[in-house]
């Protein structure tokens, strides 16, 4: 069932949801938790395109990870939130399994296909047990699973691959091991974003916010200036995070989300009288 979305902000106009494809992924998987009857789903290449698609179409959104807990941020979602001016509307969080497919023993085999994400989120059973093994790097977790089954198919070469569990159980015959993420809790927080429209209305009884934060000059004790200001209101700060500033080498911004609270406006003016350069991403609602 789809989730009810009265929690985020409106999705009542949306006619269209851009996510990694092909079908079958995890960012499909958490596309299908908030897609609604009648809204098609177009699946791109990369998270950047679909982050891209969705500033062409006013009435669509796009379904992005942004955060892993084992890998941390996926950075060019963060990036591309701020340079293609997106609002948040929610966020889902998915619990990641993965199974390892094989054609051979795993001493004898010479490729293993995964995304890069797959990668980080399962080095150490791949280190361990695939060392030998030289990687290949694919647009998606499902594009490994059809990349491994096209080499399987061409040939005797021993490969590997890192892919969805739902994926390896459609392909038992294959299946080697499952589980192969090295914690199992990994879970991977998706986005829901649109197009930020002029005098965009943001809803601050939501569970979270999520702030962009740069500052205007360079001297000590900024940071504790700007925490100290989420303390005043006794504001929980669930992320902090640095990012290069992109313009300016070696200048850093940060990414702020917290709890909501009653005094969530009242601190985000102390922080704009503080001299504080600050963009709300957005101040949504979380399923998972």
């Amino acid at each position: 069932m789809p989730l009810n979305l009265a929690g985020f902000m409106s999705l009542k106009d949306c006619s269209q949801i851009f996510t990694l494809g092909p079908q079958g992924t995890f960012s499909d998987e958490a596309t299908q938790k908030v897609r609604s009857s009648g809204v098609s789903v177009t699946y791109t290449a990369t998270f950047v395109e679909a982050l891209l698609k969705v500033t062409e179409f006013p009435e669509s959104v796009a379904v992005v990870p942004v955060e892993n807990s084992v890998a941390g941020t996926v950075a060019q979602v963060q990036d591309s939130l701020v340079s293609n001016d997106l609002v948040i509307l929610g966020e889902i969080n998915l619990l990641i399994e993965y199974a390892l497919l094989a054609n051979a023993e795993l001493k004898q085999v010479e490729y293993c296909f995964a995304h890069p994400q797959a990668f980080e989120q399962s080095s150490g059973f791949l280190s361990k047990n695939l060392g030998q093994a030289q990687s290949k790097l694919t647009r998606s977790n499902v594009d490994s699973g059809i990349q491994f089954l096209e080499a399987v198919a061409s040939g005797n070469t021993p490969v590997a691959a890192i892919v969805p569990l739902s994926f390896a159980e459609d392909k038992p015959q294959w299946k080697y091991a499952s589980g192969v993420q090295d914690y199992q809790n990994n879970t991977t927080r998706f986005l829901v974003v649109r197009s930020r429209r002029e005098n965009e209305l943001l809803d601050y009884s939501c569970k979270k916010t999520s702030l962009l934060v740069e500052f205007q000059d360079d001297r000590s004790g900024l940071l504790y200036q700007l925490l100290s200001v989420f303390n005043l209101f006794q504001i929980n700060l669930c992320r902090l995070e640095s990012r290069p500033a992109k313009d300016t080498p070696w200048a850093y911004v940060f990414f702020v989300d917290f709890y909501n609270s009653a005094d969530t406006e009242a601190c985000l003016e102390v922080l704009r009288f503080s001299n504080f350069r600050y963009k709300v991403l957005g101040s949504y609602d979380s399923l998972g």
